[in-house]
């Protein structure tokens, strides 16, 4: 009896002692998770606060999350592996100074951008104060030497202020777009519409399309040369791949927000007459060119008018050898060939050009090879007259001679 007595006690111990060891398990257990669990939500409200004020609040609640948890520290750490209490909690403060650091930045860039705006504000102004002054000159006296200097510092001035202005556009959009964004990363809806709504703030399609108009605008004041047009095509080249670029990004920003899509397609059309004007500016100065030394030609807008309106010039001036005086032939000959082919176009012009695609090697040698068959027509037809002029002579001294010889025979 007193044998079943104690075996009963041992197996009541035994239970009581493995029912207690399975309560400490399962109390660490819970302890673990409820402490992983915890830390998920703090490095959540971190990575989610939408300002400073609202992620400085957390501080506390990680204060508050350690020393609740420190008396566990030596099961936290093996339970933490790789990692251990502290190293956690390494963790959530790097993620509390990364996100810290993030506001700091917005914070930096709204200043810097709002200074940019005003800055592209006077600029904008000023640019409109420049051009007005430069088209109400293009109404004076173009011999005043002194007027004439004023216009040519007006347009210096004016051209490195339209590109300071663009450059200062590059920086605002380039700042708005969060890196994430710039390597093709795909935006939340939020993150969206906090950079349209940075981008309305500082009137980016607005300014972008004031740009492109002002810089149309300073092509048609002004009279540019091959160089002027290198630098301005230099600028279409580099705006172009920042609006296909960033533009591109601005626009799928845009997307849902149907009052801009007029906006952007203004955008698109102003980047087509840039280019548009500019081509017929080169065209414009190369006819003007030719009129300057007397050689009028009907307009033309691309290389294939170009060669055409050209050799039917020269065709023209061809047919007319022999009608025309020698010296009048000989006169056009030399302005449109010496004076303005050889001598200007072909050597400030034609390259510029063909480097733009304007014009083809092609078009050139025809062009060319055209003013060589008209120089050989003029040569030969000086001869011409030369021969009818010796032929009219020799005609008239055997005449002379017969008549004298007929003279004294009569006397013999």
């Amino acid at each position: 009896m007193k044998y079943h007595s104690s075996l009963n006690k041992i197996i009541l111990l035994l239970f009581l002692l493995v029912f207690t060891n399975q309560l400490f398990a399962q109390s660490d257990y819970e302890i673990v998770q409820s402490f992983k669990q915890k830390y998920k939500q703090l490095e959540e409200a971190i990575n989610k606060s939408k300002n400073l004020e609202e992620l400085n609040s957390i501080v506390a609640d990680i204060d508050r999350f350690r020393n609740e948890y420190v008396e566990q520290k030596t099961l936290l750490d093996k339970s933490l592996y790789p990692d251990n209490f502290d190293k956690t909690f390494e963790k959530l403060n790097m993620s509390f100074v990364i996100r810290n650091r993030d506001f700091t930045t917005i914070d930096v860039l709204q200043t810097e951008n709002l200074e940019l705006k005003e800055q592209v504000a006077s600029l904008n102004k000023r640019n409109t104060e420049l051009m007005n002054k430069i088209q109400e000159y293009e109404y004076s006296d173009k011999k005043d030497v002194n007027k004439v200097a004023e216009i040519d510092a007006l347009v210096r001035e004016l051209k490195r202020s339209l590109r300071k202005r663009d450059e200062l556009i590059f920086s605002i959009v380039d700042s708005l777009l969060p890196q994430p964004m710039m390597e093709q990363t795909q935006l939340s809806s939020l993150e969206r519409n906090a950079i349209y709504i940075e981008a309305e703030k500082n009137n980016v399609l607005s300014n972008v399309k004031r740009s492109l108009q002002d810089n149309v605008r300073f092509i048609e004041l002004t009279t540019l040369e091959p160089g002027d047009l290198n630098e301005i095509k230099k600028q279409q080249d580099q705006f172009a791949e920042f609006w296909q670029d960033a533009g591109a990004k601005l626009i799928d920003i845009y997307a849902g927000k149907n009052i801009k899509s007029k906006e952007i397609k203004e955008i698109d059309s102003l980047f087509s007459m840039w280019n548009f004007t500019l081509d017929q500016e080169v065209w414009r100065n190369i006819r003007e060119e030719f009129a300057y030394h007397k050689i009028n030609l009907i307009e033309f807008t691309n290389g294939e008018e170009f060669t055409n309106v050209l050799t039917s010039f020269i065709d023209d001036a061809i047919k007319n050898i022999g009608v025309k005086s020698p010296e009048e032939s000989n006169l056009t000959y030399s302005s449109f060939s010496d004076s303005t082919w050889f001598k200007v176009i072909s050597t400030n012009w034609v390259p510029y050009l063909i480097d733009n695609e304007m014009l083809d090697l092609e078009q050139k040698r025809i062009v060319e090879v055209n003013i060589s068959d008209w120089k050989g027509r003029l040569t030969p037809s000086s001869f011409d007259w030369m021969y009818v002029l010796v032929a009219v002579i020799a005609v008239a001294g055997l005449g002379y001679m017969n008549r004298k010889r007929l003279f004294k025979n009569k006397q013999t």
